[in-house]
């Protein structure tokens, strides 16, 4: 797909999750059932986060999003870690807990919070491999680019 029609893709896509958004909230209003509100509220708080993470999309296409800092990557990284071990944990959990539910409507929704545990915990796992050190430019990094970019390599006439 050419960049120019993922970017109008893109643009639509954030449309319809606004939409998505709107209407979810909308639909929710004079519910009284707490459970059925949330899981609702569930839906719109998706597609809101669909909505950030495609224009997150946008401003990396567009080279506006700044490189981390090998600081802000060590604090970020930290804090990925802990929260991996955090998400393995409630899986666990949940998992347990599943072995002793009968009723089909309470396994249900043990099931459908373990699945996001899951995907949680898988996505961190990538966002780490694959975002986080991608992302980050190091001292090494802009050494190397300063010599190598550099019109005249700090000599005078090159």
């Amino acid at each position: 797909m050419e960049r120019e029609e993922f970017l109008r893709f893109v643009g639509r896509q954030k449309a319809l999750e606004r939409e998505i958004v709107s209407q979810a909230n909308e639909s929710v209003e004079r519910v009284k059932n707490p459970l059925v509100k949330e899981l609702i509220r569930g839906i719109a708080l998706d597609s809101m986060k669909h909505e950030n993470i495609l224009s997150a999309i946008e401003a990396r296409m567009a080279g506006s999003t700044p490189f981390l800092t090998e600081e802000e990557r060590d604090a970020i990284r930290g804090a990925i870690e802990r929260h991996i071990e955090m998400e393995r944990e409630a899986i666990e959990r949940y998992s347990e807990v599943l072995k002793g539910l009968e009723d089909e409507r309470l396994r249900f929704l043990i099931e459908y919070i373990l699945e996001d545990e899951r995907r949680h915990h898988a996505l961190l796992l990538r966002i780490q491999k694959l975002v986080v050190e991608p992302e980050t430019l190091t001292d090494q990094d802009l050494a190397y680019i300063m010599w190598f970019d550099a019109l005249f390599h700090g000599t005078p006439g090159g």
